[in-house]
């Protein structure tokens, strides 16, 4: 997640951006026609663009496949829905599965003789040769048999062509049922993930994620929180998904529900099975909905997402090479004419690109928008 410095005036960023939700762009006087600044010269627009491309990222995560019957087991899960690993990396761009490459991927598994924890690595390559390394995932599961009451850990590190570490990720895993639910099989499963430039730096990005269902269950709810940094600016983004399987396990579907956020210093907040941010009000709200057709690494669907205060409308589009996302912003009080907004691709390792209207661009690495 994200390797540039907080924002130093991020004060005034915040000012300009609640300062957005009114008149902020607007001159006029007696005798002078209203003008309204481009939203995407606005900080609020700015913002809020930036977190739907970070949102529709998170959800494509959280959603795909996950509300299937005859879903993943938590190892599974937690390395396909929120691209996990392990502890013990070391930094090395060599990879250290052990497995076959396949299409640019390889992945191995080992369980311990002891204690019968699981650590999986999936190493992800730029070529489907599998020559340069992309991203390594570690993951372990400590004793998978038993999700009434496991935990896990992992580290995800994603270089850049040239060897050269952009992101690391350190992954803490939680699943637990409630014996006093409704349904005793019930199964929550919490997920916080702390990133920094380099294995053991501050955290300049974190993501809190907690789903409920009875696997193999249709159905899957998830809350999910979000902050780090890009482009000089501190934002956030707090969501939740409803995920529904179809018949027979096809077409299934999840609605969104989103807050964005933007401050100089912005944190996690969990409660319950609930995330949340502290350190800011929301500035804009938006809701969406996901329609994925197949489940897994090679899963394909729809992603579209509306925002309320500047009419933007993105549509993601899931695919085995990974996500393309693309935003309009329809006519409103500023805009006479739908006005293009942004466009990003990501590949299924999490590296990719977000590129404005204006041309200007910040990358992603992870999965985490400036890195």
């Amino acid at each position: 997640m994200l390797i540039r410095t907080l924002h130093a005036s991020a004060t005034a960023t915040a000012a300009l951006l609640f300062v957005s939700l009114g008149l902020a762009g607007c001159s006029s006087g007696s005798n002078s026609t209203v003008t309204h600044t481009p939203a995407l010269k606005t900080a609020g627009g700015l913002d809020t663009a930036r977190s739907q491309v970070q949102a529709a990222i998170l959800v494509a995560d959280t959603t795909n496949g996950i509300a299937l019957p005859g879903g993943p087991t938590p190892a599974g899960l937690v390395r396909r829905v929120f691209a996990i690993v392990n502890n013990g990396r070391r930094t090395s761009a060599t990879g250290g599965s052990t497995g076959a490459c396949n299409n640019g991927v390889k992945s191995s598994q080992t369980t311990d003789a002891t204690s019968g924890a699981r650590t999986t690595i999936t190493d992800y390559y730029y070529e489907p040769a599998c020559t340069t390394l992309e991203a390594e995932e570690l993951i372990t599961v400590d004793k998978p048999a038993t999700p009434t009451n496991t935990t896990g850990s992992g580290k995800i590190t994603s270089y850049s062509t040239a060897g050269a570490v952009r992101v690391v990720q350190t992954l803490a895993l939680k699943t637990s049922t409630d014996p006093a639910a409704t349904d005793p099989n019930q199964e929550t499963f919490t997920l916080v993930d702390s990133a920094s430039k380099t294995s053991g730096g501050t955290t300049i990005a974190a993501i809190g994620a907690t789903c409920v269902g009875t696997p193999p269950s249709a159905t899957l709810n998830c809350s999910v929180a979000h902050y780090g940094t890009s482009a000089g600016t501190t934002f956030g983004e707090v969501f939740v998904t409803a995920a529904q399987a179809g018949t027979s396990g096809g077409n299934a579907n999840a609605t969104v529900s989103i807050a964005y956020y933007a401050s100089t210093a912005i944190s996690l907040v969990q409660t319950g099975a609930n995330w949340g941010l502290s350190g800011a009000n929301a500035f804009n709200t938006g809701t969406g909905t996901f329609g994925y057709t197949t489940t897994g690494p090679s899963g394909s669907g729809t992603f579209t997402l509306k925002d309320a205060l500047y009419t933007y409308v993105q549509t993601a589009t899931l695919s085995s090479t990974g996500l393309t996302i693309s935003t309009i912003e329809n006519p409103n009080a500023a805009v006479t004419v739908q006005t293009p907004i942004d466009s990003a691709t990501v590949d299924v390792a999490g590296t990719g690109v977000l590129t404005y209207a204006d041309g200007t661009t910040e990358p992603i690495a992870g999965g985490l928008i400036g890195f």
